[in-house]
């Protein structure tokens, strides 16, 4: 993979109708399907496979966030663009944006935190990254490093307070 400043575009789908709820819209958590599908589409454009799960480890996500912005209906066309937003050993930070159809404006965020983690004899255990997810994971943090943050990155969920 080359790195480049441009937002990773690996992933789209239709939306099907198992994926819409009683009002008639994408249901809340099919966006995570859709974000955690957009998240593995990432891995794989970093070097991650079976072969690479077999041989080094894995990814565990430890955290997310979705804003629901706008609503998408069934048959809708919805991609995502996204972002390594940084990577040391360890860690993978990733911010997606999804858009629905040709609309510049996206229709939902999601950021995740991840973890590397290796099999051992105890059990699972985060373990560093290898090659070549380890470089391309690097170059890609440090490629989208210029990329201004959309403000909301790294805030939780607002309070009534």
């Amino acid at each position: 993979m080359a790195a480049s400043a441009e937002p990773l575009r690996v992933w789209r789908t239709v939306v099907p109708a198992e994926w819409i709820d009683y009002n008639g819209h994408l249901n809340e958590g099919y966006y995570g399907v859709a974000f955690g599908d957009a998240t593995d589409a990432v891995l794989v454009e970093l070097g991650f496979g079976p072969d690479y799960r077999d041989a080094h480890g894995t990814f565990y996500t430890v955290e997310t966030r979705i804003r629901f912005l706008r609503e998408v209906k069934q048959g809708t066309e919805v991609h995502t663009a996204s972002l390594v937003l940084g990577a040391d050993a360890r860690r993978l930070h990733v911010h997606h944006e999804l858009f629905a159809g040709a609309d510049p404006e996206p229709v939902a965020t999601q950021e995740c935190m991840m973890l590397h983690v290796a099999q051992r004899p105890d059990g699972p255990g985060v373990a560093p990254m290898v090659e070549p997810v380890a470089s391309a994971a690097m170059a890609a943090a440090a490629a989208h490093a210029g990329v201004p943050l959309p403000d909301h990155v790294g805030k939780g969920v607002r309070t009534l307070r």
